[in-house]
Formats: C-alpha cells, structure tokens, sequence
C-alpha cells in the first residue's frame, strides 16, 4: 500500500530531478484544459496544487489571473521562482492549507494527487472544497489504472518514483463525497481527467 514514507521518497526524487524535469515539462502546455478550466471559473483567483516548477501557474497569470503554486519539493519551487520570477509560490503540504475558506474561484491539480495515498483522496478534496468559493471550479488530471506502481524513467537519470493509479469512476465518486458535482469526466490510455465545481 502506498504509505507516507513514499510521498517522501517521490518529494526527494523531484528535489534531485528538478532542474530536468524543468527542462522536460517546462513547454509542454495543456493549451485546451487550461483555456476550459478559465472559461468556467467565476472569479480570477486561482490555487496551482502541486504546482511543480510553475509552468502553469505562469500561464494563469499571463492571462491576467491571481494565481498561487503550491508544492512540497523545495528544487522545484527553487525552479518555479526561475520560470516565473513575478509568480506566488509557496512551500506547502496541500491536504492541510494555511488558506482561509473561499480563498480560491477554481484549483487546478495536474498530476498531481498520484503521489498521495489513495485512503487520503477524500479528505485531501474536502480541504480543495473548503478553500473554493461556492461555485469554485477544479480540474483534476491523474494516471489511469489500478493500485499503485513504482516508475523509473531514462530521461529522469532512472530515479524511482511511485504513482497511485485511478479509474474515471472511481475519482469521480471521490469528488462526489467530498462536496463536488462533476460537470465533465474522461479518460485515456494514460489519464483520467475531470472537471467538477464545488456544491
């Protein structure tokens, strides 16, 4: 089962990764969810949760949105603050947030719940419901499948990270219990992805 001690081991893996993985991940722009997830939101203020080395959190704010990156991995935020000099970026565990409630109009989550234990799913979508305004809009992406599975990648200097999979329906009924009402989901080979506004 995937336990704490590996969300440590993943947070180590990117604090030695991260100046490769800026340069891997750094252009490779969800030009289409990123265009949907503003067209819905009822407000500009924005949460990037495990925002990485902050190349969404920099589109949000070219485009003229208050938005905040949030990340565990001290490297990564170390290159965030390079891609995005001008951008908020705070070092911060997001199943627990120092926000008040109804801080955020919508939160965006690209890939990154893969690296929490799934039994700690729910409570960590209760918490992005308690930050949102009513109404507030969260997209959600994660890996297809089921379990759990340790990866290594060439390009990552063959570093080890684990990664929780999930199913549509699964992380659908996830976000159901937490407080969200689900306005699109699918899914691919590789991704499921979800768009959902708080009740």
């Amino acid at each position: 089962m995937y336990s704490e001690e590996k969300l440590k081991e993943a947070i180590g893996t990117y604090n030695k990764i991260a100046s490769i993985y800026a340069k891997y991940t750094e252009d490779k722009l969800m030009q289409f969810q990123l265009a949907r997830f503003e067209s819905m939101l009822p407000g500009k203020r924005i949460l990037d949760a495990g925002c990485g080395v902050g190349r969404d959190t920099l589109y949000f704010n070219e485009d003229g949105y208050e938005a905040i990156g949030v990340d565990l991995a001290e490297a990564l935020l170390t290159e965030a603050k390079k891609i995005a000099p001008s951008a908020k970026f705070k070092k911060m565990d997001f199943r627990k947030m120092s926000f008040k409630e109804n801080s955020f109009d919508g939160i965006w989550s690209m890939c990154a719940l893969v690296h929490i234990p799934r039994e700690q799913i729910v409570t960590t979508l209760k918490e992005f419901h308690r930050v949102l305004v009513d109404k507030g809009v969260i997209y959600i992406s994660v890996k297809r499948g089921e379990g759990e599975k340790d990866e290594v990648d060439e390009k990552y200097n063959n570093e080890a990270r684990t990664f929780v999979y999930f199913e549509l329906k699964e992380m659908e009924k996830y976000l159901e219990e937490a407080g969200f009402t689900i306005l699109s989901g699918e899914s691919n080979d590789v991704w499921v992805e979800i768009f959902a506004e708080k009740n």
